[in-house]
């Protein structure tokens, strides 16, 4: 009977023990699936016993007791990047661990790793009590760099898990593709915000990324980087530019409503002896390149090339230059005449900035505008303009001489700089001049900007008789809904509808449409950049009421312009 007893003692025994390993073995296989490490810290003796390691060869110290402090610099040494290496060791001292965990239960922070071939990873440090009384405290360390890579709206990848899983690929040398990187963003998204909401919206935004992911590119990575900006790593040889004008306009269907999408790309073509470099810099050129897009009507696609870089340089010197050449007078106005497309004779004109350098170089405004724009200094610069008008103006009015109505480009950022605006108020009410001579151009963008920020402004100088025109009619979404909020005094046609006039009957009707629907609301039109006879007599023949561009003249120095004013009038 005893040994009866034991025997079955011995088998539950060794069917326990069978168990047992079997829990051990489930245990360390989700530990090691879950975890880079897992150890115990004691905060008492500054100590920390690794009871699971898996990061590298030179970092054996599993089933070992150290100093903490000597293993936090050993792993700050080897494996953390140099620019988190004072947050990690602030962060995880046994000071700092007491009382972040006097507080809570538990705390983490994600500190970056990096390793060989500019390979970096988020990894998550996570610390807990095991024992409050001892001082014992759970660790683990845990790569949560997937999890950060994830754009959450589209499921695809944000900017650094699209430049990470980039470079993975282009170090790979069995990939013997050339490789190019094409920058897409969305065309007037705020109007599709406003027209479908934020919901419908995003359905927006989920529906290019699916586009761009079926589409005949067939690309490697696809990323949202921001907002409704794309980037996406393709074979350059299946690139079909044809393609690519109609993949940037896409018919959506959102909420039982059609919706038109239209996107500009720019392309960067990734040179073999290139694959080591920066993916961010390339996903830079390739934004460049967009932003280089001459006409996004009749190609919504521009490919990088030294000339862009070339332009971009002088950007950045100019941004350098810019406060010294303020403070030397180098900037000038020009002022491009506005004709009546009945008579032929100036009607009015159009202030433009110019920079003429010392030694006599002109610098484009394509070069130093945007630089004006990004720096914020183009109030400052719109301000200038604006007095220098009024000056001349002025002074040709109290001589008696011709004047016409000169207008003056307002951006969006002058309506955030409330001195500016109330500088602009006080001048344009102080002036002698007949206030129907004082006019400024304003953006659909820059509207959207009035109406919610400093509309008042704007609405002040139209009570006293200031003009304003709409610039660039028809280049966005919201035209309609901007001429049908605000009375603009007069339209200015954008030239992308001149440069089509006679390619087409549907595109000729467009203008007469435009022209006629901007009769029947009260306001006159001027048509941008005409430069042919056949274009002048179309919009004259349409009932176009002014006519602007180089058939009739290109922006002219002051001098010239009052040459022919006086010209005019003799």
């Amino acid at each position: 009977m005893d040994r009866e007893n034991d025997e079955d003692i011995k088998l539950w025994n060794a069917e326990s023990r069978a168990m047992e390993l079997i829990h051990e073995q489930v245990d360390h296989r989700l530990i090691t699936m879950e975890y880079d490490y897992v150890c115990v810290i004691n905060l008492s003796l500054n100590t920390i016993y690794i009871d699971l390691d898996q990061l590298h060869a030179e970092w054996d110290w599993t089933g070992e007791e150290h100093d903490y402090d000597e293993a936090r610099l050993s792993l700050t040494n080897h494996f953390i990047v140099a620019d988190d290496s004072e947050t990690f060791l602030r962060r995880s001292s046994v000071e700092n661990l007491r009382r972040k965990l006097a507080k809570k239960d538990d705390y983490f922070f994600t500190i970056r790793f990096e390793y060989a071939n500019d390979v970096r990873l988020t990894k998550k440090f996570h610390y807990s009590y095991l024992n409050r009384q001892q001082g014992l405290v759970l660790a683990t360390l845990k790569d949560v760099t997937s999890l950060l890579d994830q754009d959450w709206l589209t499921e695809e990848l944000n900017r650094s898990g699209f430049i990470r899983n980039v470079r993975k690929i282009l170090h790979d040398e069995s990939r013997l593709e050339q490789f190019a990187i094409m920058y897409i963003n969305i065309k007037g998204f705020k109007a599709i915000n406003d027209l479908f909401g934020t919901e419908g919206g995003d359905r927006a935004l989920r529906g290019v990324s699916q586009i761009i992911r079926q589409s005949s590119l067939k690309p490697y990575a696809v990323g949202r980087i921001e907002a409704d900006h794309f980037v996406c790593l393709v074979d350059a040889n299946t690139i079909d530019y044809e393609e690519i004008k109609r993949l940037l306009h896409q018919t959506m269907v959102i909420n039982n409503r059609s919706l038109d999408v239209y996107g500009v790309c720019g392309i960067y073509l990734i040179k073999d002896e290139e694959r080591y470099g920066s993916v961010a810099k390339m996903c830079d050129r390739a934004r460049m390149a967009k932003d280089y897009i001459e006409d996004e009507y009749v190609q919504p696609y521009a490919v990088f090339d030294e000339e862009m870089r070339i332009s971009f340089m002088a950007r950045n010197e100019a941004l350098g230059e810019l406060r010294s050449a303020l403070e030397r007078n180098e900037f000038q106005v020009y002022y491009q005449p506005v004709y009546d497309a009945m008579t032929g004779k100036i009607a009015s004109a159009e202030a433009l900035v110019r920079w003429r350098r010392t030694n006599g170089e002109m610098v484009s405004p394509a070069v130093f505008v945007p630089v004006l724009e990004e720096s914020g200094r183009i109030s400052q610069m719109d301000l200038f303009v604006e007095r220098s008008v009024l000056a001349f103006l002025e002074d040709r009015h109290a001589k008696g001489q011709s004047v016409v109505p000169v207008s003056m480009n307002m951006s969006q950022m002058d309506f955030y700089d409330k001195d500016m605006m109330a500088s602009v108020l006080m001048d344009v009410s102080n002036t002698p001049l007949p206030m129907d001579y004082t006019r400024f151009e304003v953006t659909e963008t820059a509207y959207s900007t009035v109406a919610s920020n400093n509309r008042n402004a704007l609405l002040d100088m139209k009570n006293i008789g200031v003009k304003f025109y709409l610039d660039d009619f028809g280049s966005g979404y919201s035209s309609f809904s901007t001429i049908r909020d605000y009375d603009f005094d007069i339209i200015k046609m954008d030239m992308g509808f001149v440069r089509k006039i006679g390619t087409s009957q549907k595109a000729d009707a467009v203008i007469r449409s435009i022209i006629d629907m901007t009769h029947l609301i009260g306001s006159k039109v001027v048509a941008e950049g005409a430069e042919t006879k056949e274009q002048v007599d179309f919009l004259r023949e349409a009932g176009c009421d002014f006519i602007q561009g180089y058939y009739y003249s290109k922006p002219l120095p002051q001098e010239e312009f009052a040459k022919l004013l006086d010209e005019q009038c003799a």
